[in-house]
């Protein structure tokens, strides 16, 4: 834990170049149905989440007047952008797979950019995305400190790490731009109540979609695999539960779980020469 509640004071934004194969199996995580379309799920929301983030730090921007913060900002913004566009590549993967996504993407976005997203007061949609940021960043920890990625397809391992390492390294910056320009624990408190159920009915939503179409939603092998990354094997029940209550807490900040060595493990693997899967990056991403 540190000390301070301060984190990286820049970010670099990378590129990934992802290599996705088209024998791509179908069960790339370790063979699990459930895992698999559990990720599937959360790749299908990247690109529209990011665009609402970026959207939402664009309209911040002036409201900041630390040039620091800006330019965290920007660097976040430039970031996001990457994981959008690295998860977008995906679908093609999936589409090719012959996987129907196009419904589910296209009523998602509906529902949170075309109608919540304008009915949101400005200050209450940056306590939201502050909120979803800590899940992005307390999944990307559980994800990273337990391994749960060693069996996936090299390719999907890698684009799902890389975003998690990132999702650690800038966690602190939508918190802070909230705590600047909107501080208060009720508003904290409210976002979050809004985010939690909205982000796993999704989730769970997509999964259960996938897991349809794949012939696998009542199998006993697909609630078998998703009891043990729930329950006993990842425990994500119990530690998801111990992240959203520290979120809750009036005290609380990102930092004071100090998990930058599992981001930094990460892109120092992916920016290696044998791999040379991210490179860091000066160009602005289209924001």
């Amino acid at each position: 834990m540190r000390s301070t509640d301060a984190g990286p004071g820049q970010l670099q934004p990378r590129r990934f170049l992802p290599e996705f194969a088209c024998d791509t199996p179908r069960h790339w995580c370790g063979g699990d149905p459930a895992l698999t379309h559990i990720l599937n799920a959360y790749t299908l929301l990247v690109p529209g989440n990011e665009g609402y983030f970026i959207r939402g730090m664009k309209r911040a921007l002036p409201l900041l007047a630390d040039p620091c913060r800006r330019r965290l900002a920007t660097e976040f913004m430039q970031q996001e952008g990457m994981h959008g566009a690295a998860h977008y590549r995906y679908w093609r993967v999936l589409e090719n797979q012959g996987y129907r996504i196009s419904g589910f993407r296209s009523r998602t976005d509906a529902f949170l950019y075309k109608t919540l997203e304008p009915m949101t007061p400005f200050k209450l949609r940056l306590s939201m995305i502050a909120c979803v940021e800590h899940i992005n960043a307390y999944i990307g920890h559980e994800f990273l400190a337990q391994r749960i990625l060693e069996p996936a397809h090299p390719e999907l391992r890698a684009l799902f790490e890389w975003h998690f390492a990132e999702e650690i390294e800038h966690k602190h910056v939508t918190y802070d731009l909230l705590a600047a320009i909107a501080p208060g624990y009720a508003l904290r408190l409210l976002g979050a109540t809004m985010v939690l159920p909205m982000f796993y009915g999704l989730i769970g939503l997509g999964a259960i979609c996938l897991l349809w179409q794949d012939r696998h939603l009542f199998k006993p092998g697909t609630w078998w695999a998703l009891g043990r990354h729930l329950f006993w094997r990842d425990r994500m029940v119990w530690r998801t539960l111990k992240h959203c209550l520290a979120y809750l807490r009036p005290g609380f900040h990102p930092w004071q779980l100090d998990d930058a060595g599992l981001a930094a493990e990460v892109i120092a693997r992916y920016s290696a020469p044998g791999s040379a899967r991210l490179r860091e990056t000066l160009a602005t991403a289209e924001i």
